[in-house]
This record gives structure tokens, sequence and C-alpha cells, in this order.
């Protein structure tokens, strides 16, 4: 059969959408098994069958196990970064900042594989780092939480500043991951306080707030480089 130039797209298409379900699927079917197992317990062929796909096409997709750790990290963190973008406005940003460490609790909490791979104390810190730290992650969803709320003076406009408080709060988190397993209630009201007590040296008590709605200020220069697309914060 002779296949025309305008036949061939459509077919490249076709592969490509295969191509993408299955890595769908392979991710699906390691955050399935880390509901269940440990990281180390879990090798690239135990997922290709559980995924129901070849294992030379999984290893097509993900050379070695840490690539699709890594990727799986990036793809849960990524959503669960989304959620400080549902913050209701507050009329103090301490508030924000609590809200945004309770939805990441409950987040963590409900979900194992997040929990292994971002908080995990035998987790390598190269699927920490894609998870937690590429791209000031979860420290730029929570500087544009407040950016949206309030007004930030100039030298805590900064997803930077952010990223490092949280940095303070995954120490917490971590510590309490690696004894029961769970964020316990416990070790969230010490990230609360410690998270907020390294803002405070930057951010004044009272901040002018935005209105719901209201005009947001353009990203101060010192971050125009962090302007990111959709694409580089997922």
């Amino acid at each position: 059969m002779i296949t025309t130039a305008k036949s061939r797209p459509p077919a490249r298409k076709a592969t490509q959408a295969r191509g993408r379900a299955r890595r769908v699927e392979l991710l699906e079917a390691a955050r399935a098994m880390l509901g269940t197992q440990n990281l180390h317990q879990i090798g690239m062929i135990a997922v290709a069958e559980t995924a129901g796909i070849p294992a030379s096409s999984a290893y097509h997709f993900f050379p070695e196990i840490g690539d699709l750790w890594k990727e799986l990290a990036r793809t849960l963190a990524a959503a669960q970064a989304e959620l400080d973008q549902r913050i209701p406005h507050s009329e103090e940003w301490e508030t924000v900042v609590e809200r945004s460490l309770e939805c990441h609790q409950r987040a963590f909490n409900a979900d194992r594989a997040a929990r292994q791979l971002m908080l995990g104390p035998h987790t390598p810190p190269e699927i920490k780092h894609a998870g937690c730290k590429e791209n000031f992650r979860f420290g730029t969803a929570l500087w544009q939480a407040m950016r949206r709320q309030f007004l930030l003076p100039g030298l805590a406009d900064s997803r930077e500043l952010f990223f490092k408080a949280l940095l303070i709060a995954d120490v917490f988190f971590s510590l309490s991951v690696a004894e029961q397993d769970r964020v316990s209630d416990e070790a969230l009201a010490e990230a609360k306080l410690a998270t907020i007590a390294y803002l405070r040296a930057y951010l004044p008590t009272r901040l002018a707030r935005i209105e719901e709605g209201g005009e947001i200020p353009p990203v101060p220069a010192t971050e125009a480089w962090g302007a990111l697309s959709p694409a580089e914060q997922g």
C-alpha cells in the first residue's frame, strides 16, 4: 500500500498520542505501587508489568527507574503547587501561609507516593529536587498566592524568599514522615511557627491588601527572569 504525504501526519500524531498515553500509564502504575511498597522495592520491570506495557517500551520512555521517579515527583508536585492558587482571600498574610501549609499537609497525607518522593527519608536527593526545588516550584506558588492578595515590599517580593521559607516547613514535614509516615498536626504547627517567624524578618505585620479581582502589580525587575510559563511550572 502506498502511503501518501498527506496521510503521514495523522499517523505520526497517533503514535505520539500512544506514546503520551503509555507514559501516563507508567506514571499511574508507579504511583499506585508506591501506595503499598517502598521506593527501593520497585523496579522498572515491575512497573511495566503493572501498567501492562512491554518492558522495552518502558525503558524507551524512562531509561532508568530514577527517571520515572523524577517525572512522577514533578507531576505530583505541580498538581500540589496548584493548591496555593485556590487559597481564599485573607485579612492577614500569615493566614495565607497557614492555609498553604494546611493544604500541603492534607495533600501529603492523602498520597503516600507524594510523601515518599518528596519527604521520604531514603529518597535520593535528585528525586526530591525534581519535585520540590526545580523552578522554586512550591515557593513560586506561595509567592504568586501572596502577590494576588497583598502588596509585597520590594525586598520580599521574591519567590526565592518564599522558597526558603518552605524549606523550613519541609524539615518538620520530613521528620514527621520519617517517624510516622504522615505529616502530623504537631509537625504542621511547628512548621507554621518556624515558617512565619522567618517571613516576619522580611514582611511587616500589616500589608496593604489587594481586593479580590483587583489589579496585581507587575513582577518586579529582579524577578523578571522568573515569570514562569505553564510548561516551566509543570
